[in-house]
């Protein structure tokens, strides 16, 4: 055969091969049988890859379930001892990473305070240490890494081009730095963007095709799900409507100075200081508030959302980050608020929900990511 054919055919082999080890991953199918119709190909060649994915190490097959008729089916399982994927998310202050192993379980996590001013080379080298430090009592080879950068992120490069809240992190070559650092695959994306990852895997959107996330903390910023797929962009820059000017009209004020974090928490606790280093807790001692702030900050929120839910006729929006303190009285407040704001909702609801993903969410996200990516030919290098 000729090389070139022969290279065609074996990433053809390897990409079904990963395809069979997110399906089993997911937990939707776990039978050859399952795996076939899924993916849409004839049992006998899925016997193929699954007896090599079995050979290799990263699948076992055992125990048997029984369906409506026919014979009973052998399960399928992944290895979480085949290898580990790590995770490192980093914003606003805070630096948190998580190791998965090869099953998607979650085996350890750690968080670390960023100074207040850091430069992208320091930034670089915690991230590094971050990913070592998960090394400690991994078992099988490190598949994979994923990263989760503020800022607009061209995830084909690897490359970090912009950040509104990160002066000096303008066109770093993110991958490539740590890629050779850390001797394995390396994968950067908007921190929003595999926040969204976290939820499709770890949270309620594993059932959902269309949905949301909404993060507020230092910024403002959507991710998007659409027909089972993360938006990126053209330009890699889905989401990112903390820019837009605020009010809608006009001025030099953004969207991210008015439904942050820290922003609410001022107009809710009328103080004028520096937020406390714990946001989330004091948000959650505000949660009962009422009042014309009250007031202001849910119909902000409910004009914005609004806006996005014409637009993207999402099913659900989750919400992420600090403001989750306030609970769903926050959430169904918007809700109710949309409406008056935007009365054509009426045909397309919004539905907002607090997220059940902890604080750990964009470091998980950005392991995921890793973890999608991966398939066996890179593995045979690991």
């Amino acid at each position: 055969m000729d090389k070139k054919l022969m290279r065609t055919f074996k990433s053809t082999q390897q990409d079904m091969q990963a395809r069979i080890v997110r399906e089993v991953r997911r937990g939707h199918v776990s039978s050859r049988v399952a795996l076939a119709d899924e993916l849409e190909i004839a049992p006998s060649t899925m016997g193929i890859h699954v007896d090599e994915l079995l050979e290799r190490g990263f699948l076992i097959e055992s125990g048997t379930a029984r369906g409506a008729t026919g014979r009973p089916k052998r399960l399928l399982k992944l290895v979480s001892k085949a290898g580990w994927f790590a995770g490192v998310e980093f914003t606003g202050g805070r630096l948190q990473a998580v190791r998965l192993d090869f099953a998607g379980g979650i085996e350890a996590t750690q968080v670390e305070a960023l100074p207040a001013r850091v430069t992208a080379p320091e930034i670089v080298e915690r991230l590094a240490k971050a990913v070592n430090r998960l090394r400690e009592g991994a078992v099988g080879p490190l598949l994979g890494v994923g990263i989760g950068s503020p800022g607009f992120v061209d995830p084909q490069k690897g490359q970090v081009l912009y950040s509104q809240f990160q002066p000096d992190w303008k066109e770093v070559p993110l991958a490539d730095l740590l890629a050779e650092q850390l001797k394995a695959r390396v994968l950067v994306e908007n921190n929003l963007h595999v926040i969204t990852l976290a939820e499709r895997w770890f949270g309620e959107g594993r059932e959902e095709q269309d949905f949301v996330i909404v993060r507020a903390r230092q910024g403002f910023g959507l991710g998007v799900v659409k027909m089972g797929r993360l938006l990126s962009g053209a330009h890699h820059a889905t989401g990112e409507i903390g820019m837009l000017p605020w009010p809608l009209e006009g001025g030099t004020r953004q969207i991210h100075q008015a439904l942050s974090a820290s922003r609410v928490w001022r107009d809710l606790s009328g103080s004028s200081e520096e937020p406390p280093e714990d946001l989330r807790e004091a948000l959650g001692k505000l949660a009962d508030k009422g009042g014309s702030d009250w007031e202001a900050v849910v119909t902000d929120y409910a004009r914005v959302l609004g806006l996005v839910q014409l637009m993207l006729d999402a099913r659900v929006f989750f919400l992420h980050g600090p403001l989750t303190a306030l609970g769903t009285r926050f959430c169904e407040a918007v809700m109710a608020r949309s409406l008056d704001c935007i009365p054509a909702l009426k045909h397309s609801p919004l539905l907002l929900r607090p997220t059940q993903l902890g604080r750990e969410a964009g470091a998980l996200g950005a392991a995921s990511l890793a973890m999608e990516a991966w398939d066996p030919g890179e593995a045979e290098n690991a």
